[in-house]
């Protein structure tokens, strides 16, 4: 048995990776196209573009592996049943549950894999995505030109009088809090810095005025750093929250089932894609391509439904449902004929 299922094993392997491939790359371009609409907005260097892809690669896996498991379970055993080979391992004492048997353990390693990618893997993805878009946002925002009003630096409204390279000269900062106090500085030079959660100005040579109703208190200093926060301040403590809460928010928990409605079709599909896939070639006729785009459509259809009205409930039905139709499809189509 152990030669027989290496056997097995290597054709779905082959096949797999020969349709896991193309799906990957055709999925990988969307999302490039994706980075290439940020870039628009703004600047990025190539380890940027890597470090994004990075961040999408859990959510494109997520989508290409059970596609991949789909296609490659409906060629393995349709393939090995047009060159009569099911036929030879029948004849020798392989029934069709020990073949069903043989792809148990590769569907559970697949939801396996999928689970982790849907319920760790991509909300942290999505949200270090969101993190790093609002920071390039945030520095766009803050190309501040010479000889022009209106800027803002954080609180502060900004003015140069000349740039050069990375270095600002003769700054003025202005800022009110109220009626009564209102505060002004003024640098020879100066620089801005960023970092993942806060920009930095640095002020050169300079002086500050601060201005209050009955007095006005000065300074001059040789450096100084005024500090801006950009608004987004997304961080994995929001995604922990998030999952405590899922609960409560229909929505959410409705994306949740979605999820895992989707981690584990490659377990539920599986005696479905036998009972369709597990052919006499003399009697009947190997639709590949149809069998694998219909159960694919029912897959995520179901999906669809699932996202915007599941429940742990509905889920349970809807496994229950499928892993029925494929028992019964199995015996009657299969395990009665061979």
């Amino acid at each position: 048995m152990g030669r027989v299922r290496g056997f097995i094993l290597s054709h779905f392997t082959k096949n797999y990776l020969l349709i896991f491939l193309p799906f990957l790359s055709i999925l990988s371009i969307i999302y490039i196209i994706r980075i290439a609409a940020l870039s628009s907005k703004v600047s990025l260097n190539g380890t940027e573009v890597l470090k994004l892809l990075w961040f999408f690669a859990p959510e494109i896996l997520f989508y290409t592996i059970p596609l991949s498991f789909i296609a490659a379970l409906t060629a393995t055993l349709m393939k090995l049943s047009e060159d009569n080979e099911l036929i030879a391992l029948f004849s020798f004492g392989l029934t069709p549950i020990k073949l069903l048997k043989v792809f148990l353990l590769p569907s559970i390693l697949f939801t396996t894999l999928m689970l982790t990618l849907s319920l760790s893997s991509m909300p942290k993805s999505k949200l270090n995505f969101k993190i790093f878009e609002g920071q390039k946002l945030a520095e766009a925002k803050l190309t501040i030109s010479p000889n022009k009003l209106g800027q803002k630096f954080g609180e502060y409204i900004i003015f140069i009088g000349d740039k050069k390279d990375d270095r600002y000269r003769d700054i003025v900062l202005f800022a009110t809090d109220d009626r009564e106090k209102r505060v002004i500085f003024m640098a020879e030079e100066g620089s801005i810095e960023s970092s993942s959660s806060r920009f930095a100005l640095n002020l050169y040579n300079g002086s500050g005025d601060t201005f209050l109703s009955n007095s006005i208190e000065s300074i001059d200093y040789e450096q100084m750093s005024i500090y801006s926060y950009p608004k987004n301040r997304a961080n994995l403590g929001m995604l922990q929250r998030g999952w405590s809460k899922i609960r409560e928010n229909k929505r959410d928990m409705a994306l949740f089932i979605y999820s895992i409605f989707i981690s584990i079709s490659p377990f539920l599909i599986l005696a479905i894609v036998a009972a369709f896939s597990i052919i006499n070639p003399r009697y009947q006729r190997a639709h590949i391509y149809l069998v694998s785009f219909a159960i694919t459509m029912a897959i995520y259809a179901t999906a669809s439904f699932l996202k915007k009205q599941g429940t742990p409930t509905i889920l349970l039905l809807f496994c229950i449902l499928y892993i029925s139709i494929g028992v019964f499809l199995f015996y009657r189509r299969t395990r009665r004929n061979f």
